[in-house]
């Protein structure tokens, strides 16, 4: 394997990782697989709040979910190269959200609140393209344009109160700027708009990396915002997959290999701000094949 796509494949995780399991946000980012080559990867991720954001104001979890909502999420991926300068890129999640309340304790309103929810969420595919790359003595510049589209690829209930997903079928344009050192250390940032179907808010989503990329380690720090349309509701004005949300999240990512074409790695994120969103801590871990 080269060493190109070692790197590659190191690079490739932390976009895996950084996804939280139940808001869309980008699975591209700047380095690219060569020809015929790619990735296959299997993750997990484990996030959990007890805290969240009703509007800007920060609450407490909802007591029908006894104060806390923990996400499980097994991920796929697969990264594979048309050409140097063209991938194609496809995730699927598998989502468990669970309460800590009792499904045996009638509500107020006389109502049994489940517990916990699991199924497939959004099918996304994604390609790239290097539309442009400048070499300088130290490192490369490049350009990428990313278009993606997705859509459930079951048909959960959107609009309850413990959901795997939002429900829609969305439409992301992005445009990634990255610079790599010669010596490894890159930077990266991206931007782009995400349209997506029924009455779930189009969002503006913004994000960054900083990290060391080697063919025996790797390492990123990352961070993601987004923000949804400004006129959309909030919760309690409109039903959950209408409401808009925004969050800012931060993320720790490292890869070590294990084996010439598989390795593993780890991850961290918390979400620091945001709007109708939880506050919620994830831990993330996967394993990657290289070929």
């Amino acid at each position: 394997m080269k060493k190109q796509n070692k790197l590659v494949a190191l690079a490739l995780f932390s976009s895996v990782l950084f996804a939280q399991p139940t808001v869309a946000q980008s699975i591209v980012d700047g380095f690219m697989t060569p020809k015929n080559q790619g990735t296959v990867s299997l993750s997990y991720s484990f996030e959990s709040y007890d805290e969240f954001f009703l509007a800007n104001q920060k609450m407490d979890a909802p007591d029908r979910l006894g104060g806390r909502i923990t996400t499980q999420s097994i991920g796929l991926y697969a990264n594979y190269g048309i050409s140097d300068r063209f991938n194609i890129v496809f995730n699927l999640p598998y989502i468990i959200a669970q309460g800590d309340g009792s499904e045996s304790t009638p509500q107020q309103d006389g109502s049994f609140q489940d517990q916990q929810v699991a199924d497939f969420q959004d099918m996304a595919v994604y390609i790239k393209y290097r539309s442009y790359t400048h070499s300088f003595g130290s490192g490369q510049l490049s350009f990428i344009p990313a278009l993606g589209f997705g859509t459930p690829l079951s048909n959960y209930a959107a609009d309850d109160l413990l959901s795997v997903g939002n429900g829609a079928t969305f439409l992301d344009m992005r445009g990634i700027v990255h610079f790599k050192a010669d010596v490894g250390f890159f930077i990266e940032g991206q931007a782009g708009h995400s349209l997506r179907s029924d009455e779930v808010p189009d969002a503006w989503i913004f994000g960054g990396k900083l990290g060391y990329a080697h063919e025996k380690f790797y390492v990123d720090l990352g961070f993601e915002t987004q923000i949804s349309d400004s006129d959309a509701p909030d919760i309690g004005e409109a039903v959950f997959s209408a409401v808009r949300v925004n969050y800012t999240q931060l993320a720790l990512s490292a890869y070590y290999p294990i084996l010439p074409s598989m390795g593993a790695t780890l991850g961290i994120g918390q979400y620091i701000d945001g709007r109708n969103v939880g506050l919620a801590t994830r831990l993330s871990g996967g394993v990657v094949y290289s070929f």
